[in-house]
């Protein structure tokens, strides 16, 4: 009997210290998708300054559409299963992104299309190519934030 009571024990140690974790890491899988979005943030910031600036700087605007280009992509791998609200960790994501997975998996698709476009653009060089495009990139950060991210 004592041989099964530790048996017991030991499996519930296991799996409490799984499931802790579990939680640990989707604490940090929550947390470094949320020092992407700032990154993409300042990347768009950044850009928008430089795009109203009297003299913008050709070299940093590429740099930010290349910057917020290399980003897009990878936002549905920021959002594994279990890395929502549930997890037990402040963060902006809705439950409909993983409920309404492929229209979040769409609204990020459009997002990274207009990101590459405005990083091709700014790479050929004509600041009014890059202000006329830019709008639309952020017309696609809209339509997410809109449908998927909690209201600040």
């Amino acid at each position: 009997m004592k041989r099964i009571s530790l048996w017991i024990s030991a499996g519930l140690i296991i799996a409490a210290t799984a499931g802790a974790v579990a939680a640990a890491d989707m604490a940090s899988v929550i947390h470094a998708r949320q020092a992407h979005y700032k990154e993409i943030g300042k990347a768009t910031k950044g850009l928008s300054e430089a795009l109203n600036s009297p003299s913008p700087q050709l070299p940093a605007i590429q740099a930010y559409a290349r910057q917020i280009d290399q980003l897009a992509p990878q936002i549905p791998s920021w959002f594994p299963a279990g890395s929502g609200p549930e997890a037990g960790v402040k963060t902006g994501a809705k439950p409909d992104i993983w409920a309404k997975s492929a229209e979040f998996k769409a609204a990020a698709a459009a997002f990274t299309t207009e990101a590459h476009r405005l990083d091709q653009v700014a790479a050929a060089g004509d600041l009014n190519a890059v202000r006329a495009e830019f709008p639309a990139l952020g017309k696609a950060c809209k339509t997410c934030h809109e449908s998927f991210r909690q209201k600040d």
